[in-house]
């Protein structure tokens, strides 16, 4: 059991880092295969947006405890409760009919209100209905399958609602990265053997004078936006997604780049010194 659940939470942070990153890079007008992210750079990159999920369902699952508590204990109003809770799976479909009003809300809302119906539902149908607790060989088959129903859909919607939160979380990033670029981003300077041909978007290229350099070309004013290995990918630093050059450089002995602490505040990064 322990072993399913730590394999599914896992896929859950793979699908949503996947996912997540997929829509960033699409707003900003790239795909992320250009990166070749592993597989735990995509887990990575998903631990962060996920602790407000974990501590909501951290909340609904001890709320589920206390409601749990409150059946067995036999409180008032419970039998109400799970006659109502009987039909829960009602809840999310109703909700169908207003989804072209505002989409992304309720592609989040209806995966997670069918999760809690049908979950709900399966618990509301499975109490025991003597106070015996004596059930048949038939009905214990059926509360499995009722559950096992229950667990699927609400897996199915798990994806749903993690691609459509993954889809918000991704687009805000992409939105935070092309108003930050030039200051949000680090800056490099790029030394090479050979022109490289970076040119625009406010970056700005000098021959090297010295002649016992190794170097012939020095490129400033750009900014780092991703590494993958030996591969470095930098944007001039008046980049946007509608108008800009990502370039892909590759660190060899014919070039060098250089990270510039606090080169993003400067103004004077393209002197020719």
């Amino acid at each position: 059991m322990a072993g399913s659940l730590l394999s599914l939470f896992t896929a859950v942070l793979f699908y949503f880092g996947w996912a997540s990153t997929d829509a960033e890079t699409k707003a900003l007008g790239l795909r992320d295969t250009i990166f070749h992210l592993s597989t735990s750079d995509y887990l990575l990159r998903s631990v962060d947006a996920l602790f407000l999920p974990a501590w909501l369902g951290t909340a609904v699952a001890f709320s589920a405890l206390g409601v749990h508590r409150m059946v067995r204990q036999g409180a008032p109003g419970v039998a109400l409760l799970l006659r109502a809770g009987r039909h829960a799976w009602v809840v999310a479909f109703l909700l169908f009919p207003l989804y072209p009003l505002t989409p992304t809300t309720f592609d989040l809302a209806i995966p997670l209100l069918t999760i809690a119906g049908f979950l709900f539902t399966a618990y509301a149908r499975t109490r025991p209905t003597d106070t015996t607790g004596a059930e048949t060989a038939s009905v214990r088959t059926d509360h499995v399958r009722l559950w096992g129903l229950a667990l699927l859909i609400s897996v199915l919607s798990l994806f749903w609602a993690v691609s459509t939160y993954a889809g918000i979380v991704g687009r805000g990033r992409a939105d935070e990265t092309a108003r930050t670029v030039r200051i949000g981003l680090p800056a490099v300077v790029v030394f090479s053997e050979h022109d490289l041909l970076i040119r625009g978007g406010g970056s700005c290229h000098f021959r090297v004078p010295m002649k016992d350099s190794a170097y012939g070309y020095r490129y400033a004013g750009l900014r780092l936006f991703h590494i993958a290995g030996d591969r470095v990918f930098v944007v001039p630093r008046e980049w946007s997604p509608q108008h800009g050059t990502l370039y892909e450089l590759e660190q060899s002995e014919s070039v060098r780049i250089e990270y510039v602490s606090g080169g993003n505040e400067q103004t004077d990064e393209c002197s020719s010194g």
